[in-house]
């Protein structure tokens, strides 16, 4: 998957250790990266769906346009459904553009009609990531950025376990954030994923690496917020995603063949 580079260089990665089952302490905080992992891919992977909410950060780099939306697993992919709120044209207002994925190699994007002449009944396009020009590219970019924040599931767990370290566990009023060092080279060296090695070095190849990264657990063991910070070039980069609604119905399918507008 093709992947902004803001996004990118501001992911978390944890590292693994041997033990089979998840391992905490005493008062039920894991002192391992890979039984945090484990715990909260099984917690997520039962609940199967739920709602995330992305808001640029009050001070720094990073994501700087709202998003929101919902998430489900199970599939080939997860399969989402997102709205985000951002420029599409350079030096253009802000316009809403509504995101939704099912499969790994194609999205479909509701587009405002106004800005690109779509008719009204048909405000919906699909991108197929075979097709190379500046629309797809673009517009994918726009997707990619938003689905791994939201879909930590498919980049950030298992960056996290190949090539992290728990730092700092501490209780937050009801919920329990984990502080995390990242170690790029370490996630890099151990991943055997393609896709995942190619994010990684190009992080590393704009010298960047590593991260710090919170990743905070609700009483069930279920993430309720995750945020990353990143040195680069000189500016620090925050991202922050929050989750909710675990297990709420969803309903994410691809739009009515009827409002699709050709590319034609």
């Amino acid at each position: 998957m093709r992947l902004a580079a803001t996004a990118i260089i501001a992911a978390l990665a944890l590292t693994a250790c041997s033990s089979s089952e998840p391992a905490s302490q005493g008062d039920g905080r894991y002192r391992d990266v890979k039984s945090l992992v484990a715990a909260v891919t099984k917690s997520v992977g039962e609940k199967k769906t739920y709602r995330f909410t992305i808001a640029p950060p009050a001070a720094g780099g990073g994501v700087r346009y709202p998003s929101s939306g919902a998430v489900r697993l199970g599939g080939e992919v997860p399969a989402m459904d997102a709205t985000t709120t951002r420029p599409v044209q350079s030096g253009g207002e802000a316009v809403e553009l509504r995101l939704v994925s099912t499969t790994r190699d194609s999205a479909f994007v509701k587009l405002p009609a106004a800005v690109f002449g779509l008719p009204a009944d048909k405000p919906w396009v699909k991108l197929d990531r075979a097709v190379d020009d500046d629309f797809t590219t673009t517009l994918f970019g726009f997707h990619d950025v938003v689905f791994q924040q939201a879909a930590f599931t498919t980049y950030h767990l298992p960056v996290m376990e190949a090539g992290g370290e728990i730092k700092v566990t501490a209780q937050i009023g009801g919920t329990t954030r984990y502080s995390i060092s990242v170690d790029y080279r370490k996630a890099y060296d151990a991943l055997t994923d393609e896709g995942l090695r190619t994010e990684l070095k190009l992080a590393l190849d704009q010298n960047v690496p590593g991260a710090t990264g919170e990743i905070e657990l609700d009483g069930s063991g279920l993430p309720v917020r995750i945020a990353f910070y990143t040195e680069f070039q000189g500016a620090r980069i925050v991202d922050e995603a929050r989750f909710s609604g675990w297990g709420d119905e969803v309903a994410i399918a691809a739009p009515n063949a009827a409002e699709i507008s050709s590319r034609s």
